[in-house]
């Protein structure tokens, strides 16, 4: 039984679930609510410039493909916060190869790639310091096996979620949020 807390990454083995990430819009939802942990439908309208009636859709799309679910109720009933269920995601595209689903994993991958791109993009368009030197960008080739990919992806995921359960140290620094993603796929230069 869950205590109430998201898990920290699912594998999504449903094509529903796919489906639900190909809009670019439920993946905001999503990654205000892996920063936030909890919002209702209008503190996500007010944080992403979206009206209520598009989070309200999008919410209910999540909540069909097991992404969101209800945050249990505070006094005020008419103010229902909204919850991921995990933090994290991953699939792969392989297991949707040759089926029904491969077109709809394509599309969650081209709009997750598509809300990475833009969210680096944008912070190169107005970094200041320090984070400008502090920001991370790596380019890397490497000659690996299947099984050795494999083996790097669960290192990096591992390295990050250490990172990101970590206890924040209660010094006074100033601390916010920050984004961090990688991809390795073979390519030829």
């Amino acid at each position: 039984m869950r205590d109430g807390s998201p898990g920290d990454v699912r594998q999504v083995h449903d094509a529903r679930a796919l489906a639900a990430l190909g809009h670019a819009d439920r993946w905001r939802i999503i990654d205000r609510l892996a920063v936030s942990g909890t919002a209702t439908t209008g503190e996500l309208a007010d944080a992403l410039g979206l009206a209520t009636g598009s989070i309200s859709h999008h919410l209910r799309v999540l909540a069909e493909a097991g992404l969101v679910e209800r945050a249990p109720d505070g006094d005020d009933r008419r103010q229902r916060s909204w919850r991921l269920v995990s933090r994290g995601l991953r699939w792969s595209p392989a297991q949707f190869r040759d089926s029904a689903a491969e077109a709809v994993a394509t599309a969650a991958d081209g709009a997750l790639l598509a809300r990475q791109f833009e969210s680096a993009r944008a912070f190169l368009a107005s970094a200041e310091e320090p984070w400008d030197e502090a920001a991370y960008g790596s380019h890397v080739w490497l000659r690996l096996t299947p099984a050795e990919l494999v083996e790097l992806g669960a290192e990096l995921d591992e390295l990050l979620l250490r990172w990101r359960r970590r206890e924040l140290p209660d010094d006074g620094a100033e601390r916010t949020t920050v984004l961090a993603f990688a991809r390795a796929f073979p390519t030829d230069p």
